[in-house]
């Protein structure tokens, strides 16, 4: 049975925003600061591919994807 270690990113995320503005606020603009757990299945030159679901009696059996390239992340935190 495989076990994956579970995991803390976290991480600036892009945005969109509708509302007007001027080069003041466009200067002062950051990510969206996200953190997200999940089960890292891999950790590649790219980034991190976690799972939110593991099925224990299925070998390598993991769902929902999410990948967050290295360059959005900010720590990884691992937890017990």
């Amino acid at each position: 049975m495989r076990r994956y270690k579970i995991v803390e990113v976290k991480w600036g995320d892009a945005f969109i925003d509708t509302e007007d503005f001027d080069e003041a606020d466009a200067k002062k603009t950051e990510p969206v600061w996200r953190f997200t757990v999940g089960y890292l299945i891999a950790k590649n030159q790219h980034g991190y591919v976690l799972a939110t679901d593991w099925y224990e009696k299925k070998e390598d059996g993991v769902a929902a994807k999410m990948f967050i390239p290295h360059g959005m992340t900010d720590g990884v935190k691992y937890l017990r």
